[in-house]
C-alpha cells in the first residue's frame, strides 16, 4: 500500500532493517526520492514488491517463513535479472535483512 501510493518515507520507515542507522535510513530515503536515478529506483522498487506479494515470477522461498523468508525470483521489469531478497521477522514486525 505505501509503494502503491508512492509513499517513500512510510516505505522506507516500514521496510528497512531496524538496526539500520537514522543516516543511512535518511541516505536511503534520499536516494529514492532525489537521486538522479530516484524515479527509475522507485518504479523497480515498487514493481519487486508487487511481485513477492503475489508470488510473481518467484521460484523458491527459503527459511522458516516465520522468523525468516527468503525469496528468489525473476525481477518483474528487468529481463534476465535474477534477484534474492530476505526479510526477517521482529517482536511480529516484517523487514528487509541488510
Amino acid at each position: 500500500a505505501l509503494a502503491d501510493a508512492g509513499n517513500r518515507a512510510g516505505f522506507v520507515n516500514n521496510f528497512v532493517p531496524l538496526d539500520l542507522s537514522k543516516e543511512d535510513k535518511r541516505a536511503y530515503f534520499l536516494e529514492l526520492s532525489t537521486g538522479p536515478e530516484s524515479e527509475t529506483q522507485w518504479a523497480h522498487l515498487v514493481a519487486e514488491m508487487a511481485a513477492l506479494a503475489l508470488g510473481k515470477g518467484v521460484t523458491k522461498i527459503e527459511g522458516d517463513q516465520t522468523t525468516q523468508a527468503v525469496f528468489f525470483f525473476e525481477h518483474p521489469t528487468l529481463v534476465g535479472c535474477d534477484r534474492e531478497v530476505a526479510f526477517t521477522c521482529v517482536d511480529g514486525e516484517w523487514r528487509a535483512e541488510g
